[in-house]
């Protein structure tokens, strides 16, 4: 009993205040954007806040050793999940991602987040692992992999680009910078495949390797034909990433989520069809002005022309009834709670703790980077909501989990070892 009580005077009730906070300013926006016509969506918003509470402070009395033995099961569970999404999912919007259970619905990628954390938090902390070691990377590929080959066949690409928040934490346990260097290759391989097409791609990547090998050839009088190999292998990878971009955006994106990708790109314009969200979006944020328009107040949101207001596009209610101001006040509550939760991760004295802290905060932050450029038109729109934020009980439930389950972790810090 003393160690509990212990316990809880550890915990961080300044992370908890903040989350409360955030959580309730996306409540009050969710009822604003519905005030007018219904206002279940809050009403629903706040039952699932409390539920998620509740079951998130039952974990703080959970051993940190079980939580962390039990975290390859937990790993399993969430690939069950996504598997059984083929046999029993129910298709929304195009993409097999929900469990209906009578009125409800569930979307498993969201607590997959957490699951794929504490598989990753277990193998990163095991005894001589290291993530220089080529086998130990390549088990990191295949625990991170496996899930988001199964959210990819649903298909939602949208949530497989969030988990490029483990990015961090990767790089945080060791690994080489030149993955920055991967990224932004492939980063740049994909807009090229999607603008000019796979032919002209590996037509560009082609001509690039000749140029370069004839640069090697009469350039470099040393080991020139290990270089001119490491060119090839290169050129062979570059195309065959090519092809499979092209096979996901033609086979695997629905018609509209193409749309909206050569809309961000510039291949299109269309303010009346897939252009509409984004025309809207930016109307109602430009409304607000400095100090906007006041609470329940604001043309775009009273007459409902913002798609998916309460979901994706809950920042540009904010931003119209409160203005530039409004916003910036919201962002800086936001950006310090990711803040407190880095640096209360940099503070765990077990690699299993850091970790989950930092995937936390780093998954909040790609949220919510990417929702702002989703909204603001320098990303396509594929439903990444803020968390905490948008409406959403199985990303509500799934990230409040997440939180208490690390500040319980923090809580027991100095017991770990």
């Amino acid at each position: 009993m003393e160690q509990k009580i212990r316990n809880i005077t550890a915990f961080d009730w300044l992370t908890f205040i903040l989350f409360l906070s955030v959580s309730a300013i996306g409540i009050g926006m969710i009822y604003s954007v519905d005030f007018h016509s219904s206002t279940q969506f809050a009403f629903k918003q706040s039952a699932w806040l409390i539920i998620s509470i509740l079951i998130g402070f039952s974990l703080f009395f959970i051993p940190t050793r079980i939580i962390k033995n039990w975290s390859s099961l937990f790993y399993l569970i969430g690939i069950l999940l996504l598997a059984g999404l083929f046999v029993f999912g129910e298709k929304i919007s195009g993409s097999l991602s929900w469990y209906r259970i009578g009125g409800m619905s569930f979307q498993p990628s969201e607590l997959v987040k957490l699951t794929t954390t504490l598989g990753l938090a277990k193998l990163l902390s095991e005894y001589n692992f290291s993530l220089k070691n080529l086998k130990d990377i390549i088990k990191t590929v295949f625990l991170i992999g496996t899930p988001l080959l199964l959210i990819l066949l649903q298909p939602d690409v949208g949530t497989v680009i969030t988990f490029i928040a483990l990015l961090p934490v990767l790089y945080r346990e060791g690994l080489k910078t030149s993955l920055l260097l991967v990224l932004f290759w492939i980063i740049a391989t994909f807009i090229i495949t999607i603008y000019v097409g796979f032919k002209n791609t590996a037509l560009a990547y082609l001509s690039f390797t000749f140029i370069i090998i004839l640069y090697i050839f009469f350039k470099i009088r040393k080991q020139k034909w290990i270089f001119i190999f490491l060119t090839l292998i290169f050129l062979v990878t570059s195309v065959l990433f090519s092809l499979f971009t092209s096979f996901v955006f033609n086979h695997l994106l629905l018609p509209h989520q193409q749309k909206r990708i050569e809309l961000m790109i510039g291949k299109i314009k269309d303010d009346k069809g897939v252009g509409y969200h984004l025309k809207q979006s930016l109307i109602a944020i430009s409304n607000g002005k400095w100090t906007g328009k006041g609470w329940l107040q604001g043309s775009q949101m009273r007459g409902h022309y913002v798609p998916e207001q309460h979901t994706d596009y809950i920042f540009t209610a904010l931003a119209e009834q409160f203005g530039w101001w409004g916003s910036l006040g919201f962002l800086a509550l936001y950006f310090l709670l990711i803040w407190r939760i880095y640096y209360l991760a940099e503070r765990q004295k077990t690699i299993f703790s850091r970790v989950t802290g930092y995937a936390l905060a780093s998954f909040l932050a790609v949220h919510l980077f990417i929702n702002l450029l989703m909204i603001t038109g320098w990303f396509p729109t594929i439903g990444i909501p803020i968390i905490f934020v948008s409406y959403g009980g199985s990303s509500l439930l799934s990230f409040t989990l997440f939180l208490l389950l690390f500040l319980a972790l923090d809580a027991r810090r100095r017991e770990e070892y």
